[in-house]
């Protein structure tokens, strides 16, 4: 069986298909072995044809012909491409292509969909290039009499004719869309005439009182509609320039019309929502696409009208219609009409700006303005619109205030995250807000009226409260449009914030609820727009009493959302909240949190408290922050062991780190809870880690950057967590900025000794070191500020491990390395690793000279650097001398030193570039008058005081009295503060004192004689301006005597 079943032919696949198939060999090893077959065979040449024919032969099984009809769309999708591997031969494509149509009496719809998929993915492939006939074939089917009058086979027809325009129409690139849109005409009006048909035919039969339903005519109909919608909006670049594309969309607006009308006869049908919604759809993709189409069609007009005509005598159903109990299509209707209009309204507020593609449109677009302005849009229209949105559409509805008083939480939540796009009010608010941008000066003398007039001379019936939160909601929602022409301030002060003070009992305190939270509501859009301090403040005190007397949480969390945008504002003012801060806190901690039940309720309330840490930092008091972080441990016990409230750990973990930050100094306080935290989210071997780690290592930068030895002692679980860190830098790479803040931090927290005999920072060096250069710039930046403040470390015998721990990681040679590439860095970023040098240098020039000795014999000869990729390639060769070494190396200092312009890393590398003078090497004095100059030019820009230190050192420093005054620093900062002040040879090394002691060092090593006849050859000039600043070489010069000091120097003059 094995032998025969391996022979591709027709009996055999039919067999293989059925035992592939049949579900009593399911899961056994006839299946397997039939599915592995199926599977060898797809690759020969012949399986997919053989597959075509075993679907379209009736007299098969239906398992046999599903399975073979997926396998044929399947392999289509895999093998037709010529460029594939084991691609379908031309000939088998061709005699595949030519059986496509052959079966349109296909009674299964689900075959036959599966077949029109596979068509279609040919159609995509091959049309127009080898298959250029298809619109011609489609043609010839629709003209065939015998098929019209078949409905069976038309839907298969239409079936096909779907799915072809479906996927040609999605084409972007290639020739297939033209070419589509040039055949298209061919088969449009057959098309329209089946739908006529097929339409006219099954209305008859629905409005006929002794017939039976067409429901087959009805499916024909209907598919036939929606194969129409999408070759008007995909099949036709100008459909409006296009007669019988105009003609069929002004027929589909009087079937729209016919099928509304009825809809008490019709509305029990599946179909009949579908084809208004099909209709809804057709109008909207068009104004989509091109605003100035729609417009210019010439039924567009009597579109607009029917909806808006729609808008306002549905008003009343849509405000009382109930999903759960009525359904919902008379919203969905409204939210198409909204939509509709909407794009319409923008498209004449921007006059087309964004819809011209060709210099052409231009007259197009004005023409659709001007008609759209003239035939459409006028006052009485405009102001009829705001009157029923707020009469109707932008009241809360009947379903909406059961579901505020039955499930409050739930439906806030729903409110936060409305989609205009699918829910009627949202999708009515959206469209006001439209309104009043396009015509704010009718509307907005309008709209104040409503509210000082109207909305005042309500009473207090639910109805009239609602009316009334109607009315404030469209102020709410016009304030990004008319904030410059409407004095909010006046407003709040006597209408809105008395209006919610009005005290009522019964019921009637119960509606009053509704216009609390609209004018919460109201704050949180205008305070952000236009809102005096005074009125914030007001503002403020009102959020405050709403927290702290309201009951209701749908109330309580409206404030909160308008608190939480007040406070992110980015011009707020944490002085006037000030007053109001603690009770809001506490509030928010003690009565709301504890209060609500939702993952979303709580992860917003959460936020809240965050923000309002971070904005106020650092007024609320140590307690009350320590009080905030007690409610921490229970739910990250709740968010760690449900998976449904995982994303609440994020959220508590930015809380602890805000709650640290604010602290400061105090920041001990938190880790008893914060250091477990920070285990649990950090360790890769934690369930959690793939979600938390991120907001886990920023917490823990945190709680170094603010530990202060002055308050507390160093925690040894600190040391624990170094094993996570060192896993993190190396698989972690997108947050490796936040890793080496880490580090830093335990540099300038731990004992250098302690630090150089981690295994992990030595690991980790070692890792950076490797990859130096290909690090983004700020991680690029920390590490060598890392290593900058490594050298800085004044602890006796520091040298003997802290120079071989950085030779040994290969932090010196990957540093010589970026210095000696041929394909040469940037003078800055080269001047940035030089500063490391310069470091290591004045330290210790001796031992600089002998690593770069070290490195000089490890690289690779001339011939073995020829030989490397060209990035690797270097400038110096171990076969050089190792004084050409040197002397290429202080030129390309020298030529870095050049674009360095901040005072203070000039004298950094002044002092290093210098300091190499004391190896005696004669190359380095070869380079005096270079490293002369320099000093020259360092003199004339500062002026030091005694001690060495200069204003113009401290320009870019973080600890000054005007930062400290503006913003509190953190324990990490003062410390590199102090450590830069303290050891820091810039601030303590007078520059002057330096070159006088070099200058004496080099006449000790060379002697008067010799010292003389070296001074003889440098540049006297040069000489005679450093004898300016220079009381040693200013005493040569008078030893000497002006006359016999030039005499002395004159042989290079």
């Amino acid at each position: 069986m094995a032998n025969r079943e391996s022979t591709l032919t027709e009996i055999n696949v039919i067999q293989t298909l059925e035992q592939a198939s049949n579900p009593q060999h399911a899961g056994s090893e006839v299946q397997r072995l039939a599915e592995t077959q199926l599977k060898e065979w797809e690759i020969q040449s012949g399986f997919h044809y053989i597959l075509q024919t075993i679907y379209l032969d009736l007299s098969n099984p239906l398992q046999v012909r599903w399975l073979a009809v997926i396998q044929f769309k399947n392999g289509i999708e895999r093998y037709w491409r010529s460029t594939r591997v084991n691609a379908i031969r031309k000939d088998e494509k061709a005699s595949i292509r030519a059986r496509l149509f052959d079966l349109i009496d296909e009674q299964n719809n689900q075959l036959c969909i599966q077949n029109a998929q596979a068509t279609s993915k040919i159609a995509r492939l091959d049309f127009p290039a080898e298959w250029p006939n298809l619109f011609e074939l489609l043609e010839k089917l629709l003209e065939n009499d015998h098929i019209r009058r078949d409905d069976i086979k038309v839907y298969n027809i239409m079936t096909h004719v779907n799915q072809i325009i479906k996927i040609l129409g999605t084409a972007r690139i290639g020739r297939c869309k033209p070419a589509m849109q040039s055949k298209v005409p061919l088969i449009f009006s057959l098309i329209v005439r089946i739908y006529l048909h097929s339409f006219d035919k099954w209305t008859a039969s629905s409005s006929a009182s002794n017939s039976s339903f067409d429901l087959a005519t009805l499916q024909v109909s209907y598919l036939t509609l929606k194969v129409l919608r999408r070759i008007v909006c995909e099949g036709y670049e100008r459909p409006e320039k296009d007669e019988p594309v105009c003609e069929f969309v002004r027929i589909t607006v009087g079937h729209l019309e016919l099928l509304l009308s009825r809809q008490e006869s019709l509305g029990h049908l599946e179909a009949y929502e579908k084809f208004i919604k099909c209709f809804g759809k057709l109008y909207y993709t068009l104004v989509t696409e091109s605003p100035a189409t729609f417009i210019l069609l010439p039924c567009s007009v009597q579109i607009l009208i029917c909806y808006t005509k729609l808008l306002f005598e549905k008003a009343p159903v849509v405000y009382t219609e109930n999903s759960d109990v009525s359904g919902d299509f008379w919203e969905h209707v409204a939210i198409r009409g909204f939509l509709i209009l909407k794009r319409v309204l923008n498209f004449v507020k921007k006059k087309g700006a964004i819809t011209l593609k060709a210099r052409n449109d231009k007259q197009s677009v004005e023409l659709a303005v001007s008609k759209i302005n003239s035939d459409f849009l006028n006052e009485a229209l405009v102001k009829r619109l705001v009157d029923i949105l707020v009469d109707s559409y932008l009241k809360l509805r009947p379903v909406e205030l059961e579901s505020w008083f039955c499930d409050p939480e739930e439906w806030m939540n729903e409110q936060l995250v409305t989609s205009f796009e699918y829910q009627i009010r949202p999708c009515a608010e959206n469209f006001f807000q439209d309104l009043i941008v396009s015509f704010p000066e009718l509307l907005v003398p309008y709209l104040l009226n409503k509210i000082e007039n109207e909305a005042g001379s309500l009473t207090n019936s639910l109805d009239d409260f609602l009316k009334k939160d109607a009315i404030y909601a469209s102020f709410q929602l016009s304030a990004p449009a008319v904030g410059e022409m409407v004095d909010f301030d006046r407003l709040l002060t006597t209408v809105f914030l008395p209006d919610a003070s009005n005290s009522n009992s019964g019921d009637e305190q119960l509606y009053q609820k509704v216009v609390k939270r609209r004018i919460s509501l109201i704050i949180n859009e205008w305070s952000v727009i236009k809102c005096s301090d005074e009125s914030k403040v007001l503002c403020f005190r009102f959020l405050s009493d709403l927290l702290m007397t309201e009951q209701d949480q749908v109330v309580q969390l409206t404030a909160i959302q308008s608190l939480r945008t007040m406070v992110d504002d980015w011009n707020f003012n944490k002085t006037l909240f000030e007053p109001y801060l603690n009770t809001i806190t506490t509030v928010l901690l003690r009565k709301i949190l504890p209060t609500v039940s939702l993952t979303e309720t709580r992860l917003y309330v959460l936020n809240t408290l965050t923000d309002v840490i971070i904005q106020t930092k650092p007024l609320i008091n140590n307690d009350l922050l320590i009080e905030i972080l007690q409610v921490v441990p229970k739910l990250w016990e709740i968010s760690t062991e449900n998976a449904s409230e995982s994303i609440l750990s994020n959220a508590l973990l930015r809380l602890i780190r805000h709650v640290v930050l604010s602290l400061g100094d105090k920041s001990f306080l938190t880790w008893e809870i914060a250091l477990p935290i920070v285990a649990i989210s950090c360790n890769p071997s934690s369930s959690h880690y793939s979600l938390l780690n991120e907001d886990g290592f920023e917490l823990w930068s945190a709680l170094l950057q603010n530990f202060s030895t002055k308050e507390a002692k160093y925690d040894n679980n600190f040391t624990k967590l170094l094993p996570f860190l060192e896993h993190a830098v190396e698989t972690r790479t997108e947050i490796l900025p936040t890793l080496l803040d880490i580090v830093k931090s335990y540099a300038l927290v731990l004992p250098v000794g302690d630090f150089l005999s981690s295994d992990t920072f030595f690991k980790i060096f070692s890792l950076m070191s490797s990859h130096l250069l290909k690090l983004r710039e700020d991680s690029f930046q920390i590490l060598l500020e890392i290593w900058e403040l490594l050298l800085l470390s004044n602890e006796s015998n520091y040298e003997s491990l802290l120079i071989p721990k950085f030779y040994q990681s290969g932090i010196l040679f990957a540093l010589f390395d970026a210095i000696f590439k041929q394909d040469q860095l940037s003078t800055y970023q080269c001047g940035q690793i030089f500063q490391i040098v310069a470091r290591l240098s004045y330290v210790n020039p001796d031992t600089l000279i002998k690593t770069l000795s070290n490195y000089h014999q490890n690289i690779p000869n001339s011939q073995e650097n020829l030989q490397l990729p060209e990035v690797d390639r270097r400038v110096v060769f171990s076969d050089m001398a190792f004084d050409d070494l040197i002397q290429r190396f202080i030129s390309i200092w020298v030529v870095c030193f050049k674009d360095i312009y901040d005072p203070k890393f000039k004298k950094i590398h002044i002092l290093g570039l210098s300091s190499l003078l004391r190896t005696k090497m004669l190359v380095v004095l070869s380079d005096f008058e270079a490293i002369l100059a320099l000093w020259i030019e360092m003199l004339e820009e500062i002026n030091e005081a005694n001690g060495g230190d200069c204003e113009k050192y401290h320009l870019n420093d973080i600890v000054t009295e005007q930062s400290v005054a503006i913003f509190p620093l953190t324990s990490e900062q003062y410390r590199q503060h102090e450590l830069s002040k303290n050891t820091d040879p810039v601030h303590n090394i007078g520059l002057k004192e330096f070159i006088e002691q070099t200058m004496r060092f080099l006449e000790n090593f060379l002697g008067a004689n010799e010292y003389s006849t070296f001074l003889s050859r440098i540049n006297p000039a040069l000489l005679e301006s450093l004898s300016y600043f220079c009381q040693s070489v200013l005493d040569t010069y008078n030893d000497i005597g002006s006359r016999e000091f030039y005499l002395l120097v004159g042989s290079v003059i």
